[in-house]
């Protein structure tokens, strides 16, 4: 027998499916998330929650167990990505350049669903509820820092989010212990030298030798500065130089990012790619300028909170449904702040089907969902908070 919140869940799946499908089409960047975030707002005053803006656009709603201890909140982010829509779908971003392709809207929708089913079983909460959301996930440093200054975990004693996950199938849930999604950092690099005309090198100093020299010793950094057994990614994505065939530029840059999942191996890669990048320009004769964009932390899961959405998602789903030693990822997410705050856990809700191709990862022009996740992450957030 399917549990009683994924049945009532599945009851409104066509609201949830209209609620999805129009933030899909209204997609707003990070920090501009105006109607998604009124839309939102105002779904929730209609439940009777009580809604209290907070940073940005961001905002929390409030549902009070009357009879209830503590509080549990619940976390969906906003904002959506710089990207055309390639789906052929009638709800297709109506905003050029701008879509959905990470599934925030998904992400709403779940939360605005297990505000419904919990306002309907208000009697049965244990613990007042509260709904966190979040602008400008996708804009280092994300929205979480700034919704956690103004309040947004006051009061709250555990935080619980969800990314949906189309490499995974729709009806499965996964997640784990510890270290879950990496720190996401950037680095810049400027090599400057002297530029000239390209058949007198000996009056120049010329930086493309240095750039392609140090893209080289930064590929091998890991494999050669990294202890064996810790995971990280060092990997240069920009190399610009140069504008024509006859002239020796007066700079090089290089840009890229690093994923790691421990703050010793953070701060080594850091300090090992400022060494080899004063040395490459030191031996070339070269000025540089390095700039380290720390972003989003790794996002460490607590271990009750990770035995707190097994259980939820067991309910739900069934226990074959449930992984809870589901691979470390590489990409990251500005949730890990809130577990730095309040014991939780993330997880992630199947959204690809195989058989109706829907297999395009996250931030792919042709990203989709099947929509029967909404029901699923309803109900498992719901039976979260219901504790």
């Amino acid at each position: 027998m399917p549990h009683e919140l994924l049945t009532a869940a599945e009851g409104i799946q066509d609201w949830l499916t209209t609620q999805r499908r129009t933030l899909h089409m209204m997609p707003e960047l990070s920090l501009h998330e105006f109607k998604t975030s009124e839309h939102c707002a105002n779904e929730m005053s209609k439940l009777g929650l009580k809604v209290s803006k907070l940073w940005g656009e961001g905002f929390v709603a409030d549902l009070d167990a009357p009879n209830g201890k503590g509080r549990v909140a619940l976390r969906a982010d906003m904002d959506a990505l710089p990207i055309t829509e390639l789906n052929d779908i009638p709800y297709r971003s109506r905003h050029d350049g701008v879509a959905h392709m990470c599934g925030h809207d998904t992400h709403m929708t779940v939360l605005m669903g297990a505000a419904r089913l919990l306002t309907e079983r208000k009697d049965k909460l244990t613990r007042s509820v509260r709904f966190i959301f979040q602008p400008s996930e996708e804009l280092p440093p994300g929205g979480a820092p700034g919704m956690i200054d103004k309040g947004c975990l006051d009061g709250v004693d555990e935080v619980y989010g969800l990314h949906n996950y189309p490499q995974i199938e729709v009806g499965r849930i996964s997640t784990r212990v510890g270290p879950m999604t990496a720190a996401a950092d950037i680095f810049e690099i400027k090599l400057i030298g002297r530029g000239g005309h390209a058949s007198r090198p000996h009056d120049t100093l010329d930086p493309i030798p240095a750039a392609a020299e140090l893209t080289g010793m930064l590929q091998t950094l890991v494999a050669r500065r990294v202890q064996p057994g810790k995971a990280a990614v060092v990997s240069v994505t920009k190399l610009k130089a140069g504008t024509t065939h006859n002239i020796i530029p007066d700079e090089a840059e290089l840009m890229g990012t690093v994923r790691t999942y421990e703050e010793p191996v953070r701060a080594l890669i850091i300090a090992e790619m400022e060494r080899m990048a004063n040395a490459v320009a030191a031996a070339h004769g070269l000025k540089l300028h390095f700039h380290y964009i720390r972003g989003y932390d790794s996002i460490i899961n607590h271990e009750a909170g990770v035995s707190a959405v097994a259980r939820a998602a067991t309910e739900v789903v069934g226990d074959a449904n449930v992984s809870t030693d589901f691979e470390q990822q590489t990409w990251g997410e500005d949730f890990a702040y809130y577990l730095q705050n309040r014991p939780g856990a993330f997880f992630l809700l199947g959204s690809g089907n195989k058989a109706k191709g829907i297999t395009e990862p996250v931030h792919s022009a042709r990203f989709n969902v099947d929509e029967r996740c909404l029901a699923i992450g309803t109900a498992v957030m719901s039976r979260l908070a219901l504790g």
